[in-house]
């Protein structure tokens, strides 16, 4: 009888913690593709919202609004690809990203353009956040 209740804890257990997983794997998503939806429809003031709070002391949300404001990129879609996770709380994202980018000179074009990117998303006080990293796509 304490073989089976072993039995019936340890895969309760499993299930519960599954399941965690499973909802906070699911917390991340959206919080990513909110993001990204944000950026889509530009409004960068709620984008801000889930950059990590580090990085909000380095760049006021008019400093970054203004600057995404700047850039040539027409944000289309995102679509998450996987996720890897480590530490529970620390997760690499990648994400392709769909966006018209004008080409400016003699011949002015506007293409379309397929990219992935690989974002890093932290946990903090169980609420899932960006943390940027400088490159030239999209001024990030």
């Amino acid at each position: 009888m304490n073989k089976l209740k072993l039995t019936v804890l340890l895969i309760t257990t499993a299930i519960f913690l599954t399941a965690c997983q499973d909802k906070e794997a699911g917390k991340l998503d959206n919080r990513v593709l909110a993001y990204w939806n944000y950026k889509i429809n530009k409004d960068f003031k709620s984008a801000y919202q889930f950059l990590s709070p580090g990085w909000r002391e380095s760049e006021s949300k008019t400093e970054y609004s203004n600057r995404m404001e700047q850039n040539l990129i027409n944000w289309k879609s995102a679509k998450i690809v996987s996720k890897e996770c480590s530490k529970g709380n620390i997760c690499k994202v990648k994400v392709i990203i769909i966006y018209e980018y004008m080409f400016r000179g003699a011949i002015s074009k506007k293409m379309t353009i397929p990219t992935n990117i690989t974002e890093n998303w932290i946990m903090i006080n169980n609420t899932w956040y960006m943390i940027p990293v400088k490159n030239n796509f999209g001024k990030n």
